[in-house]
């Protein structure tokens, strides 16, 4: 089970972790080439300690190599829009709901999300979906856990496993890139900065197996 959903504006039981291995200041320093070289991104992705930073970033370079692969000039880093994607992840993993409009008043339509941080860019487009934490192949049925956080394919017996940093990344931006409205966000030219955020939860209707809710926000 996965869900993805896309938004365009044209003209207007998890802890998380405390030890953070990413800085704003690494976006100065590399490229998405330098980031699939960086050890930290292979790290495994333990819902229970989640590198945020680390995962925005992952994030944000694997888009920026479908980009560069399709002769597009890599997004420029915005922490704003960083701040304003992860805010609204967060806001969907707590309050419940998976939409482009937001439960909160003053954060309903992504133009208000935007102009919370100050910003309003001409042209403003978001991407987000739900997808599963662990390496999880979609459509195999998983037994009921009989140990909290441990999940095993009912079939083959076999333990759902982790993802990394970088993997996860990968199966995000590929299901994106596999919908055409969400790559047409990722491609559009006249996009030229981005940010991306993610908030953990746990799918109530698939035995609380880690999910994640992932944004990712485009202005010209």
């Amino acid at each position: 089970m996965k869900k993805l959903l896309l938004f365009i504006t044209l003209l207007f039981p998890f802890a998380n972790s405390e030890a953070q291995s990413w800085t704003v200041e690494d976006y100065d320093r590399m490229n998405w080439k330098d980031f699939l070289r960086f050890e930290e991104a292979y790290r495994i992705l333990d819902p229970r300690d989640i590198d945020y930073p680390l995962l925005h970033a992952a994030i944000f370079y694997i888009t920026n190599e479908q980009r560069e692969n399709h002769g597009l000039p890599a997004f420029e880093y915005s922490f704003k829009i960083e701040l304003l994607a992860a805010d609204h992840a967060r806001d969907m993993a707590r309050l419940g709901f998976f939409s482009h409009q937001s439960k909160i008043r003053n954060k309903r339509k992504l133009r208000d999300r935007f102009q919370i941080q100050g910003l309003n860019p001409n042209l403003i487009a978001e991407n987000i979906s739900s997808t599963a934490g662990l390496d999880y192949e979609y459509g195999k049925q998983v037994r009921p856990p009989q140990v909290p956080g441990e999940f095993i394919y009912a079939n083959k017996h076999d333990p759902v496993p982790p993802h990394t940093y970088i993997s996860y990344a990968k199966e995000v931006v590929r299901l994106w890139m596999d919908s055409p409205g969400h790559r047409a966000n990722i491609l559009n030219p006249s996009f030229k900065k981005m940010g991306c955020g993610s908030q953990v939860y746990g799918e109530k209707s698939f035995y609380n197996m880690p999910y994640f809710m992932n944004v990712q926000c485009f202005s010209d």
